[in-house]
């Protein structure tokens, strides 16, 4: 294993649980036929290339939010989502989830997003929801020293506060689809309490290793 960097000892020594899967599974087959339709049927100046490494589209909008998240404003539906409806029945229709956007994310073959963090995770206001859909070998997740794969169909998320970074370095597109939604006890239950529990402590240990990162980008 490579030598663990400043803000990863930080997680092994506190003892939380970083991520985990849901209780929901989805049949990986027909959901990657399902997501390369929506792929194929968006025009290009319907794909967003923010942050993109190889000049192609780096997100695709399903549910678009035209303010803040939380401020309850009524979400855009695309075109896109019309061609999954395996997303919805499954997903975006389960009762009691506050839905504040959702995209197909696209990570290049090579890629590497590096390390950050968000205000994301089931222990705060609003948490990210990863469904998998094309997940190459190689490709993987860091989330402190954590080093994180969840197979296709798998819909999973993390504690997204505390540093990490996303890797594939195969020669294959990691694909996935991102729902970002209100933290509740619905979504809450999907989950692992551990993966939320000790919220103080979580929150420390995430400012000290985000002033670690950012110590080591300064340097």
């Amino acid at each position: 294993m490579a030598e663990l960097l400043p803000w990863q000892f930080l997680t092994v020594e506190s003892g939380l649980l970083l991520a985990a899967a849901s209780s929901i599974r989805l049949d990986a087959a027909e959901l990657h036929r399902q997501t390369m339709a929506a792929i194929a049927a968006t025009p290009p100046e319907a794909r967003n290339r923010y942050g993109s490494e190889d000049g192609d589209w780096t997100a695709i909008p399903l549910l678009q939010n035209p303010g803040a998240y939380g401020d309850n404003k009524r979400l855009l539906r695309m075109p896109a989502l019309d061609h999954l409806p395996l997303l919805e029945t499954a997903v975006l229709s389960l009762p009691g989830l506050q839905v504040e956007g959702c995209h197909i994310i696209r990570q290049p073959a090579g890629g590497y997003l590096r390390w950050h963090y968000d205000n994301q995770a089931l222990h705060l206001s609003f948490a990210r929801l990863l469904l998998a859909v094309q997940v190459p070998d190689e490709a993987f997740t860091w989330i402190g020293h954590e080093r994180l794969a969840f197979p296709a169909g798998t819909l999973w998320t993390g504690d997204f506060s505390q540093p990490h970074q996303v890797e594939n370095p195969s020669d294959l597109d990691r694909l996935v689809i991102a729902v970002d939604v209100s933290t509740n006890d619905m979504v809450r239950s999907l989950f692992p309490p551990a993966l939320y529990a000790d919220a103080a402590g979580r929150q420390y240990r995430a400012q000290e290793g985000i002033n670690a990162l950012l110590a080591a980008r300064n340097s």
